[in-house]
């Protein structure tokens, strides 16, 4: 990627945020259409990000923050829901809705997405074992449906029910590859419909940029032919997360994860536990590692520069497998990196990230909205 580049799209970024970022009194108050897209409640623009597994994303989007509990509200923290529809170099194509909602004295809580993908991804088999040679791009188009309610149990903690729909169709290989040359469940697509069941401690401060507080979830989902599955598996996913601030007059972050992804049974192979990708193990390109078991932990710090600005550096660790007990100290697999921060919405104290991160002969960037985790 050329660095003229990379400016370019940060000072256009940069120039769309701020016409975001106003305070009412400048607006011109007679325009209702100059206030929706400008408002601090809106993020309404075109974008351009970047990661290895996608290249340039272009895309165009509205995310929309409210506090459903009303203005007065200060038990409630802020929702968001957005919709956008991006094109990418690689000829992916995605449309999604996702929404996080905290109705008012956060009694419930709604989270969830949905939408349509093509994606030409990188396929390198399964296992820990499985080689960057054995690369292989494959195809697929994927309806998604996923979502829980949550229904507040204590202060604090949340039980939720919901319910999964995964459709993958169109699946291809390059030929002759190692998708086609074995007997990898899901090769020919696959339906995952089933439940979930979750149980979820959050008591952060904001769920979008975090600077105190912990948070847990643990999701149970089961599909079977009655819940309308192809394939009959169970899974497990563990997220636990704290945040910290070291020191009181500043606004450092010292953020730390653990993520846990467990499966049994008939996995088809885009449900198993994927190694990489922006979120956690940045550096690897997601799925080049990919089984029934996945084990990670990261740990950030978030230096607040300047006002506006900021620097992230990134460590952590992790490893799949095809049982939990093959899961050894000596198999996990490093990552770290560093990142630059740009606050584009003071008000909902939302952050334009670009990391960059390093891992076992991988390296990748990432250029993205709002944190890692």
């Amino acid at each position: 990627m050329k660095k003229p580049l990379l400016f370019l799209i940060l000072l256009t970024t940069i120039f769309q945020a701020r016409a975001t970022d106003f305070h009412d009194s400048t607006r011109t108050n007679h325009s209702k259409i100059l206030h929706f897209f400008t408002g601090n409640k809106y993020l309404v623009a075109p974008f351009v990000f970047y990661m290895p597994e996608t290249n340039w994303v272009l895309g165009a989007g509205i995310k929309r923050f409210f506090n459903a509990g009303g203005d007065g509200d200060s038990l409630t923290r802020v929702s968001n829901a957005a919709i956008f529809l991006q094109f990418s170099l690689n000829d992916q194509l995605m449309f999604e809705q996702n929404y996080q909602v905290f109705t008012k004295k956060e009694k419930y809580y709604f989270v969830g997405y949905y939408g349509y993908s093509r994606f030409p991804v990188l396929y390198y088999g399964v296992g820990s074992e499985a080689k960057t040679i054995n690369e292989e791009a494959i195809t697929y188009e994927l309806l998604r449906f996923d979502n829980l309610s949550y229904r507040k149990i204590s202060k604090h903690a949340f039980a939720g029910l919901g319910w999964r729909y995964f459709k993958m169709y169109n699946v291809k290989g390059s030929g002759n590859g190692i998708l086609e040359n074995s007997n990898t469940l899901g090769k020919d697509g696959s339906t995952v419909s089933g439940l979930n069941i979750s149980y979820q401690y959050d008591n952060r401060d904001n769920v979008l940029t975090t600077t105190s507080g912990n948070f847990a979830q643990i999701i149970y989902s089961f599909h079977n032919q009655l819940t309308g599955s192809s394939h009959t598996f169970q899974r497990w996913q563990i997220d636990l997360r704290k945040f910290h601030r070291p020191f009181q007059h500043r606004q450092d972050v010292l953020a730390f994860q653990t993520y846990g992804y467990f499966t049994a049974g008939d996995v088809p192979f885009n449900e198993l536990g994927l190694l990489g990708g922006d979120m956690i193990m940045r550096g690897y390109y997601i799925g080049s590692l990919r089984d029934k078991n996945l084990l990670a932990a990261q740990a950030e710090y978030r230096w607040q520069a300047l006002k506006r600005w900021g620097l992230v550096g990134f460590a952590g660790f992790g490893s799949v497998s095809q049982t939990i007990q093959e899961i050894r100290l000596n198999k996990l697999l490093p990552s770290y990196g560093a990142g630059l921060r740009f606050k584009i919405n003071r008000k909902e104290n939302v952050n334009l990230r670009v990391d960059y991160g390093f891992g076992n002969g991988q390296q990748n960037l990432y250029f993205y909205i709002a944190e890692a985790f």
